[in-house]
C-alpha cells in the first residue's frame, strides 16, 4: 500500500506501507511525514487536512493527537457515508 499526501502548493512525501495499517502504523506517518509536510508548506498554521473514515483514521489515540496539534493545522470531518476521496 501507499501513503501519500499533496496540496495545491506542493507534493508530501511517498511511504510505501508493507502491513495492515493499525492505528500505531498510521500515526507514526502522521508524526514524521504530515507534521514537518504541513509545518514546512503551511508555516501560518493554515493548512487543512482530510481523511477518509477508515478505521486506523478514527482511533482514539489518532484523533486525540490530531486534537493536541490542532493550532498546527485543521482536521476536516469527513462524512460517515461519504464515497472515498480519491483526487488522483
Amino acid at each position: 500500500m501507499l501513503w501519500r499526501t499533496f496540496s495545491w502548493a506542493a507534493l508530501g512525501p511517498s511511504v510505501m506501507v508493507d502491513k495492515t495499517m493499525k492505528a500505531a502504523n498510521y500515526l507514526n506517518i502522521i508524526v514524521d511525514q504530515l507534521l514537518p509536510y504541513m509545518a514546512f508548506v503551511f508555516p501560518t498554521g493554515n493548512g487543512i487536512f482530510q481523511q477518509d473514515n477508515a478505521p486506523c483514521h478514527k482511533a482514539r489515540i489518532v484523533l486525540e493527537w490530531f486534537e493536541e496539534h490542532a493550532d498546527e493545522f485543521y482536521l476536516m470531518s469527513w462524512q460517515p457515508n461519504s464515497p472515498d476521496l480519491n483526487p488522483m
